[in-house]
């Protein structure tokens, strides 16, 4: 949010923060993707439910190649250097200048188009990027063993949080232990998510426009993986614990923790049952910063005595769609459910003192999980599709 305004306290309160990433240095990973127990095609043990020892491989996707800023250039230049080629060949009468010039021009030419050609390539390790499970902890492997980052350690409770865009071609795996939070991307097209279509309802959807879906490591480089190895990563991470798709552990800028399990919210010192009935309800608020207007998404949430309103900044009301003109109609029920779990009425905004500010892609979760919590009789339906 940045710093407060002269005379204005922070409308948040407080800023979810997260302990830093430990990072070490560490050899290569190893050059195959399975277990040195279990080979491709072969059938899993009795025991897969238990964590192997052995190492396994994730590989990260190489990033998609774009071109670089002068490769049209260079394809202009080109065309004249061809051109000038022709026009010397047409009308030298020099025999040594019609005999070298050309050859020079057409060489220049090639050159500068087969540099823009290198510059369209991958990098020749990118592939060599990826995650390690290592033993209990999940690593992020960098280039050539560059170095590494541990993102989560499987002996203690974690918590898998899976985001999708309203058209689920890209999900966003949100990772949280008390190693801290990062993310771990996949793209899929028609086919994978015909083929994947159970993992992506699975996830709560948000804006296109978040900067969470782009699933920047901790070294600077997005995280992305195929469907079938993210998949094969969840399937992993679920076997060593369970409920973890259920779950998200993250600690708040005043020691207190903000916790979404199976069955409990926590947040600002403060426990929700979330199988006991409880009231909720989303809502939008604006406040002055200085000389500028912040607005802000909450959700208010009340069990007996204790009261909490989570607060962020609110996002897009509408999530981006595919281009104009673009209707909701194709989109799953459990995406149409999610959209209307962001809207929220406008209200004044809600006392400082119980306030818990929020990552804003945690927003959309804690709603479908407070959403799927009974209900006093005397407050209104919950959000359906």
């Amino acid at each position: 949010m940045g710093r407060e305004a002269k005379g204005q306290k922070d409308p948040l309160g407080s800023v979810a923060t997260l302990p830093p990433i430990e990072a070490r240095a560490h050899e290569p990973p190893p050059a195959t993707g399975w277990p040195a127990a279990q080979r491709p095609g072969e059938p899993a043990s009795d025991d897969a439910v238990m964590p192997s020892p052995e190492t396994q491989w994730f590989d990260a996707t190489a990033p998609d190649p774009a071109p670089s800023r002068g490769a049209g250039a260079r394809r202009l230049w080109s065309i004249p250097l061809l051109v000038a080629a022709l026009v010397v060949l047409a009308t030298a009468r020099s025999v040594m200048v019609r005999a070298l010039l050309p050859v020079a021009l057409v060489a220049a030419a090639v050159a500068l188009l087969a540099r823009g050609r290198r510059h369209l390539l991958p990098a020749a390790q990118a592939s060599r990027r990826g995650l390690s499970l290592d033993g209990d902890q999940l690593l992020l492997r960098g280039k050539g063993g560059a170095g590494e980052h541990v993102l989560l350690t499987t002996r203690e409770r974690f918590g898998v949080t899976l985001l999708a865009t309203p058209r689920r071609d890209r999900i966003v795996a949100l990772l949280s232990s008390s190693a801290g939070m990062s993310c771990v991307g996949a793209s899929f097209d028609g086919p994978a998510r015909r083929t994947f279509a159970a993992l992506l309802d699975r996830a709560s959807v948000v804006g296109s426009d978040e900067v969470g879906l782009e699933a920047i490591g901790p070294d600077g480089e997005p995280i992305s993986l195929s469907p079938p190895v993210l998949a094969a990563l969840l399937e992993e991470l679920t076997l060593r614990s369970p409920g973890c798709l259920d779950r998200f552990l993250l600690t708040d800028a005043r020691g207190a923790t903000l916790v979404l399990d199976s069955g409990e919210l926590r947040a600002g010192g403060r426990v929700f049952d979330l199988t006991a009935p409880l009231e909720w309800r989303a809502f939008v608020f604006q406040e002055a910063l200085g000389q500028a207007i912040a607005v802000y998404q909450g959700t208010w949430v009340r069990q007996g005595t204790s009261e909490i309103f989570l607060v962020c900044l609110l996002p897009a009301m509408t999530p981006a769609l595919d281009g104009p003109g673009k209707s909701l109609g194709p989109l799953d029920r459990g995406a149409l459910r999610d959209l209307r779990l962001m809207q929220g009425i406008p209200e004044s905004p809600p006392p400082s003192d119980q306030r818990v500010a929020i990552d804003r892609l945690l927003m959309v979760p804690i709603r479908s999980a407070l959403d799927k919590a009974p209900r006093p009789a005397a407050q209104a339906p919950r959000a359906r599709a």
